[in-house]
């Protein structure tokens, strides 16, 4: 057996249907008997609110990291808000049906408090510079929370590293390659500028990454809602019908879909459980990276502000899956694609509007990307490998539009997988310290992190 096959056989099971139970049990562990969502759904619903979005807190908090709890946020969305929640979400409705997007709502409830623990743990394990900035994510936690398997907190770096050049990088360059080639702009010059602007912004660190992240996903909600609302408007009366068949399709696909073909029970399940585990890497624990710069004084606050990255990504793989259901198109079948340019046929701006979201959904994920993996490679080699690491990543994004590697790429898509294997397994092992956590937080106990 190849390399490309043994690849494509592990492949097949690290994103397969057992694996996608495997996330949907540890984020069920630590809803249910962790963070305790159920225990006082309303108080925590507040308390949320109150924490992230009812006041975006801008201050320093004294405890290290250079970036704040909003723009810590806006750095994790920009790479999770990426072409899986168009294309990706299209995809799952063409192989699923419309029951998909029910089991993908299932996937993000339970994603949020995988989410949440990651975020959490991110910053309480995180590792801080006497310059006042700090770095964290899956490696630290797993290595310093669980210094016996401390192995655990390099394999994820390893995976992360590697994988960022794949499917943070050559995957999402050649989406924009892709998404620009209708309008005319030459392949060369696409990569250059891609090229130009990930290595200006990577070279500023954290802060500049931040400050983009704060132009970039702003802009890509902005580009999303010009993309998607006169379709929405479009097919308005549609959506009660397109809402019932979805809870109906849940269920019973062959009842409520008149017997079609290809739409099992199994087939809906697998489907949309895909697009609510892997849309908004819950799981995966790259957000958390992201997450462990922030100025906060306890690691519960950020750990809100995960569930709030959450809730911005349904939203929009929710609206998209919806739209598409209402237009019925999903029933031609074909490729997401197709699918996407015959759903846009009935936009004013056409196929120009898709082209760009497309094209800036997949440059937020880039840089975003290019930091986690930066973060990664200077947990396992030291500091002195980010200037080399940030220069290979903006030499792939020049070569991502020219195509090719896609070998290498196949192989990133595996590691990004197997990035989740230590990450779950460190969370239900620190579970309990998520929950010691918790319960200190509401009860106004001051955080004190390890050393």
């Amino acid at each position: 057996m190849d390399i490309l096959a043994w690849n494509e056989t592990l492949n097949r099971i690290v994103f397969g249907f057992p694996m996608k139970l495997v996330y949907l049990l540890v984020g069920a562990y630590l809803v249910i008997f962790r963070i305790r969502w159920f225990s006082a759904p309303l108080r925590m619903a507040r308390v949320a609110f109150s924490e992230t979005l009812g006041a975006i807190r801008e201050r320093a908090y004294g405890f290290g990291g250079q970036i704040t709890p909003y723009q810590a946020t806006m750095v994790a969305l920009s790479a999770t808000l990426g072409t899986g929640h168009l294309l990706g979400m299209l995809a799952a409705v063409l192989v699923g049906g419309p029951g998909a997007v029910f089991w993908m709502w299932v996937g993000y409830f339970f994603g949020t408090g995988t989410k949440f623990a990651e975020a959490t743990l991110a910053v309480h394990y995180r590792r801080r510079f006497a310059d006042g900035s700090v770095s964290g994510g899956p490696m630290y936690y797993l290595s310093r929370g669980l210094p016996r398997l401390r192995f655990l907190g390099h394999l994820f770096a390893f995976f992360a590293a590697v994988a960022a050049f794949g499917i943070g990088n050559l995957s999402q360059a050649g989406a924009v390659g892709g998404a620009l080639a209708p309008l005319g702009a030459p392949p060369a010059l696409v990569g250059l500028f891609l090229a130009l602007l990930v290595g200006l912004v990577l070279g500023g660190g954290i802060v500049r990454v931040a400050r983009f992240a704060q132009v970039v996903v702003p802009l890509k909600l902005l580009l999303f809602l010009v993309a998607l609302g006169p379709l929405l408007v479009l097919y308005a009366g549609r959506i009660p019908e397109a809402l019932a068949l979805v809870f109906q399709a849940a269920f019973t696909p062959e009842a409520a879909l008149g017997g079609a073909a290809g739409y099992s029970l199994f087939a809906v399940i697998n489907a949309g459980l895909g697009r609510g585990i892997f849309a908004n890497e819950a799981g995966l624990g790259s957000a958390a990276i992201a997450h462990a710069q922030a100025q906060v004084d306890h690691p519960v606050r950020q750990g809100f502000w995960g569930v709030t990255e959450m809730l911005v990504s349904f939203l929009v793989t929710s609206l998209t899956a919806l739209t598409f259901v209402a237009s019925g198109l999903w029933r031609e079948g074909g490729g997401a694609a197709e699918a996407a340019q015959a759903l846009f046929q009935a936009h004013p701006l056409g196929g120009v509007v898709l082209a760009l979201t497309v094209a800036v959904f997949a440059l937020g994920t880039m840089v975003s990307w290019g930091f986690y993996g930066e973060e990664a490679a200077a947990f396992l080699l030291g500091e002195g490998v980010r200037w080399p690491y940030r220069l290979a990543f903006a030499t792939l994004a020049f070569v991502g539009p020219l195509g090719g590697l896609e070998a290498f790429l196949a192989v990133s898509d595996t590691l990004n997988g197997l990035m989740a294997l230590p990450n779950l397994l460190g969370l239900v092992l620190l579970g309990g310290v998520v929950g010691r956590l918790v319960y200190g937080f509401f009860r106004g106990e001051p955080w004190v992190p390890p050393r």
